[in-house]
């Protein structure tokens, strides 16, 4: 009996299937290749330091220069590879960093690349950041070396939670049978159907849900205020290092743009030299991934104050940026590129213990404006 001819669906699975196995065969391919560029590197320079080790005391520069013409290689190349094996004399098997990182890492330095490596493979930070980060806290040591030993004050902080509100209920709000207004921040309230049986009433902190047909639906959940205003959003302009231009997805399909600014700190005029590091290192970090920001309230030259949140590589999940991203706040303050800035109307800025670090603090009701940042109209310019 003949067999009868294979589905189309069937065939369509089994090609896509076989295009999955070899598009990631391929990538296991690529990520061996870069693994053993390292190993390679690292095994070639511990046969130069052995070599060198049973030399005649002298300086090491004629055999370096002449390995580089025997190996048919730039001499840099042979001072790099030398220098990789004798930074990191134990190296795993299955190295966590790509070349071009451990070759960042061999910028640094000796004293700081222990807490780079570590950082770099717990933040999954790429080379790039990496050269910045060292550029920046080179040039922090050069400028302030007492500030090198101190620690950076601590901004106090609470992660929030994405698409959260508080819902809100009165006369004035005039609603139907059915409905309820949530607070959207940013002087926006949505109304939003509940069933019949629904029990909320206003007060209440609930997370909204996408329904099947498009709509959006209340939980009741039991988050505090401390989770609310919170949203992801897409950086369409960084003006310094401090405030930038966002799109801001408040949730129920609502996008707004808003001019912000970071929250307890005070970044370096784009005109200076140091305020040049601070924007390119932002730029770097921030690259064209979304972000979180937790907002607080609008000061009085129309931008509301954020805590923003990052992630160094793209997650398709905005939570785990919520949940896990980089405090950038913070982090401008411990790379000494923003100092701290204290509102005296805002809540405490510093985690306890640390009051006396407000003393010297400047007594404005406000974030500084600077003389380059731009009116509220700015978004579509281009970049600074």
């Amino acid at each position: 009996m003949p067999d009868h001819p294979p589905r189309e669906s069937s065939i369509d699975a089994l090609v896509a299937a076989m295009r999955r196995e070899l598009q990631q065969g391929l990538a296991r391919a690529q990520e061996a290749v870069y693994r053993q560029r390292v190993l390679v590197n690292w095994r070639n320079g511990r046969h130069i330091h052995r070599f060198l080790a049973a030399q005649s005391p002298g300086p090491e520069t004629p055999h370096l220069v002449l390995i580089a013409e025997k190996f048919d290689c730039n001499l840099d190349v042979v001072r790099k590879i030398l220098k990789f094996y004798r930074s990191f004399p134990k190296l795993p098997k299955d190295p966590p960093l790509s070349w071009s990182q451990y070759r960042a890492l061999l910028t640094a330095p000796a004293g700081q690349r222990s807490l780079l490596l570590q950082r770099a493979i717990t933040e999954d930070i790429g080379a790039d950041a990496l050269y910045a980060l060292i550029s920046v806290s080179r040039h922090k040591n050069q400028t302030d070396p007492a500030a090198a030993t101190g620690p950076a004050p601590k901004l106090d902080f609470k992660r929030g939670r994405l698409f959260t509100y508080k819902t809100l209920q009165g006369k004035h709000l005039k609603l139907k049978k059915g409905e309820i207004m949530v607070d959207g921040g940013f002087k926006w309230r949505h109304k939003v159907k509940v069933g019949a049986g629904s029990k909320l009433t206003g007060g209440h902190i609930v997370r909204s849900v996408k329904t099947e047909d498009g709509g959006y639906e209340l939980k009741h959940c039991n988050d505090d205020v401390s989770s609310l205003y919170t949203y992801v959003a897409e950086v369409e302009r960084v003006v310094d290092a401090d405030t930038f231009l966002l799109t801001i997805d408040t949730g129920f399909d609502n996008w707004l743009d808003s001019r912000v600014r970071l929250r307890g700190i005070d970044a370096p005029e784009i005109s200076t030299a140091a305020g040049r590091r601070a924007y390119n290192y932002v730029k770097k970090a921030l690259g064209n991934r979304p972000v979180v920001i937790k907002t607080y309230k609008e000061e009085k030259y129309g931008r509301y104050l954020v805590d923003l949140f990052y992630m160094r590589k793209k997650v398709s999940d905005p939570q785990i940026i919520a949940r896990e991203g980089i405090f950038l706040n913070q982090e401008l303050l411990d790379l000494g590129l923003a100092k701290l800035y204290k509102d005296p109307s805002s809540a405490p800025l510093v985690r306890s213990g640390a009051a006396s670090l407000f003393a010297a603090d400047r007594a404005e009701s406000s974030s500084p404006v600077k003389a380059d940042d731009p009116p509220n109209n700015e978004f579509g310019s281009s970049s600074v």
